[in-house]
C-alpha cells in the first residue's frame, strides 16, 4: 500500500471518534431487557390506570378525554429528552404500600395549558404561552387527582391496596433540562407512550417512565410464579454388570413407566372438576350484553323525557361485557345481523369460571 492510501493519525482518531459516538447513541434493545409478555403486561397495566386517570380528568375539564394505544419500549432518559425537546410538564410519582418504586410522567407544556384553561372554565383555544402560577396549579390538582384514580384502578388489578405518595409536578425544557434527576441519564428504563385525546383540542403523547426493575416487579405481582419442573432421579445400570448375575436376574430398569395416553376428548366435554355437564347441559340461563352504565341522582332520572341524550361510561371502541345471569363470561363488539343487533366475542372466560352462571 502506498504512502498516499495510509490514513493519517487525525483521520484516524476522527473515525474513531465518530465510531464512538454512533455506538454511544444506540438505542437499547427491548427484548433484551423485557420478554414479549412483560411488555404485554406493562401496556395492559397501563391500560388499565391510566383510563382510569382519563375518567377523572373528564370530569375536571368537562370533555371527553381518552388516554389509549400504550407502546412499551426500552430507551434512555436522554434518549426520551432528544426526541422530545420541548417544555414539558414532569410528574414525579411514588408508590409506598402495595408496591415499592417510582415513575415518571411527562406531558406536553402545551396540552398541560389546555387542560387548565378546560378546568377553570375556558375553552382550551386562548391560552397563555407559558405556564404561570395559576395554570401550574391547576395542572398540579388535575395530576394529583388523575394519579390517585390511576392508584384506585391498580389496586383493584392487583388485588392489593396500592397508595401513592403526593405527585411532584415540574416545569422543565427537555432541551436544556434532564428528564429527571433520579435516574442517570444512560441508564435504560421502561417507556409506556399513551395517545392522549381530548376531543378536538389535543392530540398528543404522553409518556410514563419507569425503572426496568420496579416493571418488573409490578409484572412479577401480576403473573402466576411457575412451578419448578421437577425431574424424576433415574439410577443408572452399572455398565460393568457381572455376566452371572446377568443370567441369573436380568437388570431392572428404574425409570418410571410410560403413562398411558388420555382417551381423546369427545366434542362437548370440557375438564369442570367434580362438576357433569351431561346433568346441566340443558339448563337455560338469561344472558345478556352490556352496552355501558352511569350513575344519574335521583332529580335527573326524573327529568329524563324523549330526546334526552344520556352519557354512559363507555368509550367507543371499548368491548362490550357479556353475562350469563352474573357471571361475566366473554366480551365483544356489536355488529348488525340482518335487521337486528349482535355480538361478535373477542375475548372468552374459562370453562371453569362459566359454568358458574347456573348457580
Amino acid at each position: 500500500m502506498s504512502d498516499d492510501q495510509l490514513m493519517t493519525q487525525e483521520e484516524l482518531d476522527a473515525l474513531l471518534q465518530e465510531h464512538q459516538r454512533k455506538g454511544d447513541s444506540l438505542e437499547p434493545e427491548t427484548n433484551d431487557y423485557l420478554s414479549v409478555i412483560e411488555q404485554d403486561t406493562l401496556a395492559e397495566i397501563g391500560n388499565i390506570s391510566m383510563g382510569s386517570a382519563a375518567t377523572v380528568l373528564s370530569t375536571l375539564a368537562n370533555h371527553k378525554v381518552r388516554i389509549t394505544v400504550p407502546k412499551v419500549y426500552v430507551s434512555t432518559a436522554r434518549s426520551v429528552a432528544e426526541s422530545y425537546p420541548i417544555p414539558c410538564i414532569v410528574v414525579n410519582v411514588g408508590y409506598v404500600q402495595g408496591l415499592q418504586g417510582a415513575n415518571v410522567l411527562v406531558i406536553r407544556e402545551e396540552d398541560a395549558l389546555v387542560i387548565a384553561s378546560l378546568m377553570m372554565g375556558g375553552d382550551g383555544t386562548n391560552v397563555p404561552t407559558e405556564l404561570d402560577e395559576l395554570y401550574l396549579s391547576a395542572v398540579t390538582e388535575a395530576m394529583n387527582m388523575m394519579m390517585g384514580s390511576a392508584a384506585t384502578a391498580m389496586s383493584e388489578l392487583f388485588g392489593r391496596s396500592i397508595e401513592i405518595s403526593p405527585p411532584v409536578t415540574t416545569w422543565r425544557d427537555l432541551a436544556q433540562d434532564p428528564l429527571t434527576t433520579d435516574i442517570p441519564e444512560d441508564e435504560p428504563i421502561v417507556v409506556v407512550a399513551f395517545r392522549m385525546e381530548i376531543e378536538d383540542l389535543v392530540d398528543s403523547t404522553m409518556l410514563q417512565i419507569i425503572d426496568i426493575g420496579f416493571a418488573r416487579d409490578m409484572v412479577s405481582a401480576l403473573l402466576p410464579e411457575e412451578e419448578p419442573v421437577v425431574v424424576p432421579e433415574v439410577k443408572e445400570v452399572p455398565a460393568a454388570a457381572q455376566w452371572a448375575d446377568l443370567k441369573k436376574q436380568p437388570v431392572q430398569s428404574t425409570a418410571p413407566p410410560t403413562p398411558a395416553a388420555d382417551p381423546p376428548a369427545r366434542p362437548g366435554h370440557y375438564d369442570l372438576g367434580n362438576v357433569n355437564i351431561d346433568l346441566i347441559r340443558d339448563i337455560p340461563v338469561q344472558v345478556r350484553a352490556i352496552l355501558g352504565r352511569t350513575k344519574m341522582s335521583i332529580d335527573n332520572i326524573l327529568r329524563l323525557g324523549p330526546g334526552h341524550i344520556m352519557e354512559l361510561e363507555s368509550l367507543h371502541g371499548e368491548p362490550i361485557d357479556l353475562y350469563a345471569n352474573d357471571t361475566l363470561i366473554a366480551r365483544g363488539e356489536v355488529v348488525v345481523v340482518g335487521e337486528q343487533f349482535g355480538i361478535r366475542i373477542t375475548e372468552i372466560a374459562a370453562h371453569q369460571d362459566r359454568i358458574t352462571s347456573i348457580r
